[in-house]
């Protein structure tokens, strides 16, 4: 490894790369942030062999975006850079280092669920066009996301993921902060569940911080300064509350305790119990002097809990279109809004069911057994974050939508990537 090279799996290379995605989406200068970050993406694909530096590029990139208001003649260039970018640049380091692309654990549960995408086609009826093949396309994304990075990353690299998880939590979390010192009313925000940040609104932001937050624990359990780090997670759950996002909040509460209950099995557990209520001890001082937010906040999620927003309607329609076609399912587009708008059945178990069936439902089951195989494959603090991580995005996938959303499965499939080079007995190549 050269020293050039050297700089891209280093915590200043990723300290950079968070804050300049702090700044950008503070300012709104994404239609500069995200070229300059795209452009030097596109020549870490060209120029290393190993492809994990620029990991924290993509998953960055995702956080820079600060509105997405466009009209067809405002649509900003990096819309256009993103493809050639990603790839083209892949296509190019593919053929330079020789990659072979058709290995990975969870290959053979894409290959069920692609049979499954195909054989629904039977039923989808009208709804068969280019829009029909355009979301399809969308959901091979992640699948070549997933080979990609499985066959082009060299080495362990598991404690870099995780730094990088820390690191965009914080990145998150911070938004959501910036979000409500910038909105005039606090309590009317709350009330009324306004958060977007551009990039995404509640739910989504409630999901990246599920996989991000556990990160933070990891430190807190392995740091020689366990205080700060559950002080700065416990400040990351109180800016997944302000979320507003009930189902986000529920999965959050599990991997939570999760956290927890990994931290206190040690000699020392009184410490670490002791620690965790000097920190809501200070965090209580603190909500205190802002106590007529977390009322409000604690009045809509008492609501909330009576309310099922719809969602019991939607799983009654997908069980019934479940029944319909029981087997290869509906289709993608088995729930169409009254516009004939493309919904989903926010559940990830009906939802695969409705569209796919059960050889769907199979190829699900392969997918999600192999990301958890190989995640846990050696029980190490790492390994057992990574897990809680998993867990609580499919835990919130069970009441929002998480799989298919290629935003989310760029990620979880790089989680499953790292872990199976850094856990599969290959030797490891040298660094270009």
């Amino acid at each position: 490894m050269t020293k050039l090279t050297k700089i891209f799996y280093g915590l200043p290379y990723l300290i950079s790369v968070s804050a300049a995605t702090v700044l950008v989406w503070t300012m709104g200068w994404e239609n500069y942030g995200i070229p300059i970050v795209l452009t030097l993406m596109f020549v870490e694909f060209v120029v290393l062999k190993d492809a994990m530096p620029t990991i924290p590029l993509f998953m960055n990139a995702l956080f820079m975006v600060s509105q997405t208001a466009w009209s067809f003649d405002s649509i900003p260039l990096f819309l256009y850079m993103t493809p050639v970018a990603i790839i083209l640049g892949m296509v190019i380091h593919a053929i330079r280092f020789r990659v072979s692309l058709f290995h990975g654990a969870m290959l053979p549960g894409i290959i069920v669920m692609l049979a499954a995408l195909a054989l629904s086609t039977l039923n989808a009826g009208d709804t068969l066009g280019w829009d029909y093949a355009f979301y399809a396309l969308i959901g091979l994304l992640y699948v070549v996301v997933y080979l990609f990075y499985t066959n082009s990353i060299k080495g362990d690299h598991v404690q870099y993921l995780v730094k990088m998880m820390f690191l965009l939590g914080l990145v998150v979390s911070v938004e959501v902060l910036i979000y409500y010192l910038r909105v005039e009313d606090v309590v009317y925000a709350i009330e009324n569940k306004t958060i977007n940040l551009g990039w995404g609104i509640s739910n989504y932001v409630a999901t990246y911080l599920i996989l991000f937050v556990p990160m933070t624990f990891y430190y807190a359990k392995t740091a020689k300064v366990p205080l700060l780090f559950i002080l700065l997670g416990i400040f990351e759950g109180i800016m997944l509350l302000f979320t507003v996002s009930r189902g986000g909040i529920i999965a959050f509460a599990g991997t939570f305790v999760l956290c927890v209950a990994y931290l206190t099995i040690q000699k020392n557990w009184w410490r670490t119990t002791l620690r965790f209520l000097g920190a809501f001890a200070l965090l209580a001082g603190i909500a205190w002097l802002g106590k007529d937010l977390f009322v409000t906040l604690f009045d809509r999620f008492a609501r909330l809990l009576l309310d099922d927003t719809g969602r019991i309607e939607i799983w009654l329609d997908g069980i019934a279109k479940f029944k319909a076609h029981p087997l290869f399912g509906n289709g993608i587009f088995a729930r169409l809004d009254e516009l004939g708008l493309f919904r989903m059945f926010h559940n990830t178990i009906l939802h695969t069911l409705a569209t796919f069936g059960i050889i769907g439902l199979i190829g699900l089951a392969m997918q999600v057994f192999v990301q958890f195989k190989w995640v846990l494959r050696k029980l190490t603090p790492e390994s057992i974050f990574l897990g809680i991580a998993l867990l609580g995005a499919h835990m919130h996938g069970m009441v929002d939508n998480i799989y298919y959303m290629p935003q989310f499965m760029i990620l979880i499939v790089i989680i499953l990537a790292v872990s199976e080079n850094a856990y599969r007995p290959l030797e490891t190549p040298k660094i270009a």
